[in-house]
């Protein structure tokens, strides 16, 4: 049996002891320092008794239990396995390094407390360390700046006041143009740019080195003028097609188990196709550009939403491994990273307060 250890293992000191992680399977071990050394006698294929036969000075049978911890916890793996596989696919697509694979790889699939909970938690944390402040204010030296919203040729700032994220909704359908429009206000190409290295997409939302790297996968479940279902778009053609695949799922099994989707009338899911961006990118620092444009994206659909008098809310709490399954995202680097779900607000329980409210309460 021949055996190494994966290139995606990083430690941490903990509590005296060492903790190994392996980011692309979540695997971890906590051991002393000293048994670190094991995972550096075998970086390529190495047969484990040529493991045994270097070092002559310890009980072969002692050598072998060590090792077959380290397999068993994922810390090596065993030549030909599907852990194996998995780990030859990241090394040949992976392009960004380990730090981006680490924080990716690691909020991947993560569990969420239910939103009950969450705000339990939120009660018991502010009772003995209150939340910091949400907004800085200047000094009585700052300059007042025109009013950016009101007037009646300022219709683009007033819709971006309009706009909310409103979890509970009616059970109307939206219509195929809502749909439409908020497909192609964040994701429409309006045109192309030929440079010296290749012909460039255009877009509603910029796009770090116009690389493009997201599509968007539809959840159709009541949107007048199409059958329900799920559905790809193409930006380029500004087409839905329906995709073979069916699920008997709910939203919120894709979505964290966060009941509140299972009501709404369609689901845009954004999934990034990161080859598009590390062909030119191939740093860290392009996995954060890859994120920033998800919202750009959103924030379209979200003003257009508003524009059409929808709601449009965002949750990066997905269930990324279900949904690829569900969308035949077959590639390591093609990822959910966001889905926005549209429908017809209901008037919600939260209390509004004017912000000259709050402005009198800081100067009282």
């Amino acid at each position: 049996m021949r055996i190494k250890a994966p290139k995606t293992i990083v430690t941490f000191p903990r509590d005296g002891e060492i903790l190994v992680y392996n980011y692309l399977t979540k695997d971890s071990i906590t051991c002393a320092a000293g048994d670190v050394y094991w995972l550096t006698t075998a970086f390529n294929w190495t047969e484990i008794e040529d493991i045994v036969n270097t070092h002559p000075q310890l009980e072969p049978q002692s050598v072998r239990a060590v090792l077959q911890t380290l397999i068993e916890t994922g810390m090596f793996i065993v030549e030909g396995s599907e852990q194996a596989r998995l780990v030859e696919t990241y090394e040949k697509t992976w392009e960004i390094g380990p730090a981006a694979a680490l924080f990716h790889f690691t909020a991947t699939d993560n569990e969420f407390a239910p939103e009950g909970t969450s705000a339990e938690v939120q009660r018991r944390r502010a009772e003995i360390d209150p939340s910091p402040i949400l907004f800085t204010v200047n000094s009585k030296s700052a300059i007042d700046l025109p009013l950016c919203y009101g007037h009646e040729h300022q219709s683009l700032m007033n819709l971006m006041k309009r706009r909310r994220s409103n979890r509970l909704v009616k059970q109307h359908s939206i219509s195929l143009e809502q749909l439409s429009e908020c497909l192609y206000s964040g994701l429409g190409i309006t045109g192309f740019v030929k440079t010296q290295t290749c012909t460039l997409p255009l877009k509603m939302t910029p796009s770090g080195g116009a690389r493009n790297p997201y599509e968007a996968y539809v959840w159709v479940r009541k949107v007048i003028g199409i059958t329900a279902g799920l559905y790809h778009y193409s930006a380029l053609e500004h087409t839905l097609e329906k995709l073979v695949s069916e699920t008997n799922l709910s939203p919120s099994q894709l979505m964290a188990g966060q009941e509140w989707t299972n009501d709404m009338s369609a689901v845009i899911f954004l999934v990034a196709d990161l080859k598009r961006t590390t062909w030119k990118y191939c740093d860290t620092n392009a996995y954060r550009v890859v994120l920033i444009e998800a919202g750009h994206i959103a924030q379209n659909i979200m003003l257009t939403c508003t524009n059409h008098d929808l709601t449009a809310c965002s949750t990066a709490a997905l269930c990324h491994s279900e949904i690829s399954r569900v969308f035949s995202l077959d590639s390591l680097t093609k990822m959910p990273l966001y889905a926005l779900t549209l429908g017809h607000p209901e008037v919600t329980a939260d209390t509004y307060v004017e912000i000259d409210t709050v402005k009198r309460q800081l100067t009282a």
